[in-house]
């Protein structure tokens, strides 16, 4: 055990370059997760089968903003330590359980056949391990280790996804295959973070439950704002899924999962300088923050657009020969999404910005005006132009929430730099 801790704590040496490479990698690993287990799922049971796991991933992945209650952008930008690690652990166990009695109550009221409702069962607890490591990795983020948790996060999901690909393959069972990729996360988490944790902070809840309740009350508008966040990405999905048939949600979950490229590409560079914004807005460093966020916005204005040209003249063969199916008549959709995977980048990163400036409220607004607008738009999108129309509307509702975000962070900034002028 003592030569796992060695090797996974390092010596120490060029720790930012550690901290940037093994985010990237796990970042990547995690977000190309969804599309190589969907792609595996689809190609050993079939497109009915593989619709039902993709909603069933989206589900869990839905329900999973209840476990996380969007605590650690709060976490890795505690710099002052006003919270204990103890206190985050014990809130992210409430919200875990929370997690797991909304899942059960999802199914109960929608009820779905006994395959859908059981891989959505599966999933949410899937999911609910990601939930639980996501506040070691955080604790690991803000003791300045953000390495370890990109390696955390790369071993869990490639143990667990690895699992879950030669399981389908070989059952052609995605309930079996489901039922493993959860026991394969559970025994990553088991053996890693709670292995590391010991080396930074004991393992132990908190007994100042008070404590605990002022953190779920201070993250309770980021939680809400990021569960309708969740539903703003995913409102085009459940229009086609309730308007279409199982293999029209196959067609457009394939040409959707290619949109978190920009947020992949752009999260590699903003999450290690979450912890930075942190410290200059803290510090009134304001120069420092908004050329931070200004060069990243800039950056992921070149990232969409290299993307876009990219999805043009490659995406549909590229897709259509990993999926096995053919997209041709989807290749406009796969642009505009690409365009508002572009615009989801934008809207987080001004998210972390605003959470950083502890504009909680002014963050649920924001949400709220978008989550209106996308309990609408796609679903009346999808009603006349089909799959094009979920991608239009998922990129009309991400372009909203982009404007209202910045609009938003402006004014914060500039009402907080002239109060330190006075």
């Amino acid at each position: 055990m003592k030569k796992w801790k060695a090797l996974i704590l390092g010596n120490g040496e060029n720790q930012g370059k550690k901290n940037v490479f093994w985010n990237m990698v796990g970042s990547l690993l995690f977000a190309l997760a969804s599309i190589v287990l969907f792609a595996a799922a689809t190609r050993a049971t079939g497109e009915y089968y593989g619709g039902i796991f993709s909603i069933a991933f989206t589900t869990g992945q839905q329900l999973l903003t209840i476990g996380y209650y969007e605590v650690r952008p709060f976490q890795v930008t505690d710099v002052s330590g006003q919270y204990s690690f103890p206190e985050y652990l014990s809130a992210r166990a409430v919200t875990s359980a929370a997690m797991a009695v909304a899942g059960i109550v999802y199914v109960l009221v929608t009820g779905p056949d006994f395959v859908k409702g059981t891989v959505i069962l599966l999933m949410c607890l899937y999911k609910m391990v990601d939930g639980i490591a996501d506040v070691f990795e955080g604790e690991f983020h803000r003791r300045g280790r953000l390495d370890i948790a990109g390696k955390s996060m790369a071993f869990r999901t490639a143990f667990s996804g690895g699992v879950f690909i030669l399981t389908v393959i070989l059952s052609r069972d995605i309930v079996i295959a489901s039922a493993a990729a959860v026991a394969a996360a559970v025994f990553a988490f088991a053996v890693f973070d709670l292995v590391l944790i010991g080396e930074f902070e004991p393992l132990q809840f908190s007994r100042t439950w008070n404590r605990v309740l002022s953190l779920l009350k201070d993250c309770f508008f980021l939680f809400v704002g990021s569960f309708l966040y969740l539903y703003i990405c995913n409102a085009s999905k459940y229009a086609i899924d309730a308007h279409m048939t199982a293999e029209a949600v196959t067609y457009y979950t394939d040409i959707y999962l290619p949109t978190s490229t920009i947020n992949l590409l752009s999260g590699f560079i903003f999450k290690p300088l979450l912890t930075v914004m942190g410290i200059s807005y803290e510090t009134g460093e304001w120069k420092r923050f908004r050329s931070i966020v200004g060069r990243l916005l800039i950056g992921i204005v070149g990232l969409t657009a290299v993307c876009c040209l990219g999805a043009f003249l490659l995406g549909v063969p590229v897709l259509s020969f990993i999926f096995g199916q053919d997209l041709a008549p989807y290749r406009m959709a796969l642009v505009i999404l690409i365009l508002g995977g572009g615009f989801n980048a934008a809207a987080m990163l001004l998210y972390y910005a605003l959470t950083t400036m502890r504009r909680q409220r002014q963050i649920l607004f924001c949400y709220g005006a978008a989550f209106l607008a996308a309990l609408a738009v796609p679903s009346i999108l999808v009603k006349q132009f089909g799959i094009n129309g979920g991608a239009l509307g998922y990129t009309l509702v991400m372009g909203l929430l982009v404007v209202l975000f910045f609009i938003s962070a402006w004014r914060q900034y500039r009402k907080a730099a002239a109060g330190s002028e006075v």
